[in-house]
């Protein structure tokens, strides 16, 4: 579920558009660059809490996010242009984001909470975002998927904020067509062990070690770093993944992958977020598992 599934909390591809990763690649992402993609995330939440959920994603959402509405992903800015005005505030704050080495592409995540008439209700719903963002040959920041999942209230602060710039990299181009089918058959790799063995299994052969890694999954609060390995080693159940598509940045170094998952009598959409490695190998980076 996502930030529009919090939406209806209060009341009760797709074709990814032009070719956005052929603008022109700079010398990489600088820090100045990763603050924009977070301030940009932040006034997407200022601007939603401020004007209200209608306003805030049709002027944020691009004309070919996705969101995913009743277990599957559709166009989400029409949905919430012909939306009524509707009571209720949705907030939430980035925690973690990550560019890709063309500083036009990244993702942001975190927590957000829904209340039901003012901000200074209590929350009645809770959960965690995450946002993939592109950015317009004009310099804007706009979403292209919005997803996540919601969970019971934390007892404590369920992650700590690691908005950290990060070190300037080259970016080189790439060719995007061969790196998204790399990343495609990476991908298809992962379902195919996944089926055939076993969740664990899958997760082994893509999933690093690393902090920052993410497995996000409907009810829970999300599994990081550590305990996304610890998660990941228990999964011994197959899972089979359908109707797969990828999108890479303009660099061919970080992309996504999303489609429609099955494990045992539940089903829904997956989005996965992917880094190319040192080794040129593509890492699953993170995870929404939105099953039910």
């Amino acid at each position: 579920m996502n930030k529009l599934f919090a939406t209806l909390l209060l009341a009760t591809t797709c074709y990814l558009g032009a070719p956005w990763w052929r603008i022109g690649l700079g010398a990489g992402p600088t820090p100045s660059d990763y603050q924009t993609l977070v301030s940009a995330e932040r006034a997407f939440s200022a601007f939603t809490s401020a004007h209200g959920i209608k306003a805030g994603f049709t002027r944020f959402l691009a004309d070919e996010a996705l969101v995913i509405v009743k277990g599957r992903y559709q166009l989400g800015k029409p949905l919430f242009e012909q939306m009524p005005v509707q009571p209720g505030v949705l907030s939430w704050q980035p925690h973690y984001a990550r560019l890709a080495a063309s500083g036009d592409f990244g993702y942001t995540t975190g927590p957000f909470e829904v209340r039901p008439h003012t901000a200074t209700d209590v929350p009645v719903g809770f959960g965690h975002f995450t946002s993939v963002w592109r950015k317009t040959s004009t310099g804007e920041w706009k979403v292209v998927a919005d997803v996540g999942i919601t969970h019971p209230a934390p007892g404590q602060p369920s992650e700590a904020s690691l908005l950290t710039p990060p070190a300037v990299r080259k970016a080189a181009p790439a060719d995007t067509a061969a790196r998204r089918q790399e990343l495609l058959a990476a991908e298809e790799n992962l379902g195919r062990l996944a089926a055939a063995q076993s969740l664990q299994a899958a997760y082994k052969a893509v999933l690093p070690a690393s902090p920052t890694v993410r497995l996000y999954r409907s009810g829970s609060l999300p599994y990081v770093g550590a305990a996304a390995t610890t998660f990941a080693a228990a999964q011994t159940q197959p899972a089979t993944f359908s109707d797969a598509k990828a999108v890479v940045a303009a660099s061919g170094d970080l992309g996504f992958t999303y489609g429609y998952a099955q494990l045992q009598d539940k089903k829904g959409p997956f989005l996965r977020i992917w880094q190319r490695g040192a080794k040129n190998a593509w890492q699953l980076v993170h995870e929404v598992l939105d099953v039910h």
